[in-house]
């Protein structure tokens, strides 16, 4: 789910891209990714062992839909723990790991006989719809920072200015105290100035969304103090994150540019590449160094003595203007002659953060490899029950977290008619309690509170009960995952969502921590409620504020 004031997605107006084109998936990716898989299959596994959770899936309501039993928790943490694994690296947008969930997430629908709904191409239709972005990013094995006879080419980011720009330098490193507190002077010629930076004091305030947001304030610290050092004659200059600063190393992460991550731009929007350019405008890049890099400089520094220590950097930077991203798209065909030309399309995004400054990753559990699961299982669940009317769309998206781009893409270049769709249910993170849900609620939104209040977020509040749930209003998140772009353009849209907690885009949101009796009852209530709006002989329909979940009542 994207952060609370981020740039919403503009409609860009390029051409779909049509690389990748394959007419069944299933085996040719087995084939390909097996060693991959295997890997990251083995990492999951381990780390399923040791979960605790009750693995007993709960007895399915009476009157639900046949299929309803295929979604269990056995199979919904399999697929979580693979897709939340190390192997995928965070799964950023348009890298390996995101490209290896969405080969995972295409051999599962083709495994379950669905038809692909991706590009067309002259080989005929793909799974896999790929979307235009420009890339910027650190070629493999160009960019490293080297002293005391070691090269590392990891465990360092950039933030650039507003062009990409190399560098190229090999001077005598200084240390130059704490970013605009220490002042700089008499360096030597070339001087590569080493600036500590550390948070030893806990702040006070609160939130996920305030302490994101006081990372940008120490930013403007750092930016200032790279700009004295440059300007004291320095030839480039290292932020060195120190213990406590695990803060700036995720803002770098979301922001900079860092080895095997890129930064994207999407249409005219550039998302993470915006937020803190305008900070090192005009100047050299600022290069951020791990924790671990840090305490070896300063270590090497000081062994060195009088004798100094030497260090080379060197940052490469290309830019690709015809990269792109993907989705995944397929769709079971309805069972009704007059109603199998409109489709509901359930969502859910499968990208995430990828690794951290310092290689930790950003697992993405419940953000988003819970809705992603959930994906999976509905899909098996529509595809082993009685076909219903209306056709289903399993819409997977990358990009979610840069700003809602990959729906969008999809929305401005839908491989189903979208006067044809006729409602969106769009899963991200499922499996927490957090500061809108517990054990036994879900948010959704529109809520009868909101103005695009829909006949299906009262199906949806008239089946919670059976499955031991209370809905929440989740109005909140309204505009802050997929079903939004589904929203603007007329389609009525359900959402549902935990809300943040204090794992939210951290390295601590793990498999191991989701709750899979709750991500198995709302999978199974937004399979309950997805099969009424494909079977239901009148379309789905905006209803307005009511006073209670059930229309107008105030139960």
């Amino acid at each position: 789910m994207i952060r609370s004031g981020q740039a919403l997605p503009r409609s860009n107006e390029l051409d779909p891209m049509n690389r990748l084109t394959t007419k069944t998936l299933g085996a040719a990716l087995a084939v390909a990714f097996a060693p991959t898989w295997a890997v990251a299959q083995d990492e999951s596994s381990a780390a399923m062992a040791d979960s605790e959770t009750s693995m007993i899936p709960a007895p399915v309501p009476e009157g639900a839909p046949t299929g309803t039993s295929a979604i269990d928790r056995v199979d919904l943490r399999r697929h979580a723990f693979y897709l939340a694994s190390d192997g995928l690296e965070g799964r950023h947008t348009g890298s390996r790991g995101q490209e290896m969930a969405a080969n995972y997430i295409a051999s599962q629908f083709a495994a379950l006989g669905l038809e692909p709904m991706g590009d067309e191409s002259v080989n005929g239709r793909s799974f896999v719809q790929q979307w235009p972005v420009v890339k910027t990013y650190l070629p493999e094995g160009r960019s490293h920072v080297s002293f005391a006879g070691t090269r590392h080419e990891t465990g360092f980011g950039i933030l650039q200015g507003s062009e990409a720009e190399d560098l190229e330098v090999s001077g005598p490193l200084v240390f130059g105290g704490r970013p605009a507190r220490d002042e700089i002077e008499d360096l030597p010629e070339g001087a590569i100035v080493l600036l500590a930076l550390d948070d030893k004091k806990p702040s006070r305030m609160g939130g996920v969304e305030a302490q994101f947001m006081m990372q940008f304030t120490r930013m403007r610290r750092v930016a200032t103090g790279a700009r004295k050092a440059l300007s004291a004659g320095a030839s480039a200059v290292l932020i060195g994150l120190e213990e406590g600063a695990a803060g700036v190393s995720d803002l770098i992460n979301y922001t900079g540019l860092v080895p095997n991550k890129p930064l994207l731009k999407y249409g005219s929007d550039a998302g993470q590449m915006d937020m803190l350019t305008r900070m090192v405008q005009g100047d050299a890049p600022i290069v951020f160094v791990s924790e671990a890099m840090t305490s070896a400089l300063r270590g090497q520094l000081e062994a060195a003595g009088e004798a100094g220590l030497l260090v080379d950097l060197a940052i490469d930077v290309e830019t690709d203007e015809n990269a792109f991203a993907s989705n995944v798209c397929a769709v079971l065909p309805g069972s009704d002659p007059e109603l199998r030309d409109q489709a509901i399309v359930i969502s859910a995004h499968m990208d995430h953060m990828g690794t951290r400054l310092d290689g930790d990753v950003f697992n993405g559990a419940d953000d988003n490899a819970s809705g992603s699961s959930c994906l999976l299982e509905l899909a098996e669940a529509f595809a082993r029950g009685e076909r219903p009317k209306r056709s289903v769309v399993f819409l997977s998206v990358s990009g979610e977290e840069l700003g809602l781009w990959g729906s969008d893409y999809y929305a401005t270049h839908p491989t189903w008619p979208l006067a044809d769709i006729v409602a969106n249910i769009n899963i991200d993170m499922i499996g927490r309690n957090a500061e809108l849900s517990g054990p036994d609620e879900i948010s959704i939104t529109p809520s009868h509170l909101h103005r695009k209040f829909s006949s299906i977020g009262r199906t949806a509040a008239g089946l919670a009960e059976d499955f031991g749930l209370g809905l929440v209003s989740g109005d909140v998140y309204y505009e802050r995952s997929d079903h939004y772009n589904f929203a603007e353009r007329g389609v009525p849209v359900v959402f549902f969502c935990d809300g943040e907690h204090e794992d939210y885009h951290q390295v601590t949101d793990t498999a191991d921590k989701l709750n899979y009796d709750k991500v198995e009852r709302v999978a199974r209530l937004a399979f309950w409620t997805g099969t009424t709006i494909a079977n239901d002989l009148g379309r789905p329909s905006e209803i307005g504020r009511q006073k209670g979940w059930h229309q107008d009542d105030d139960r």
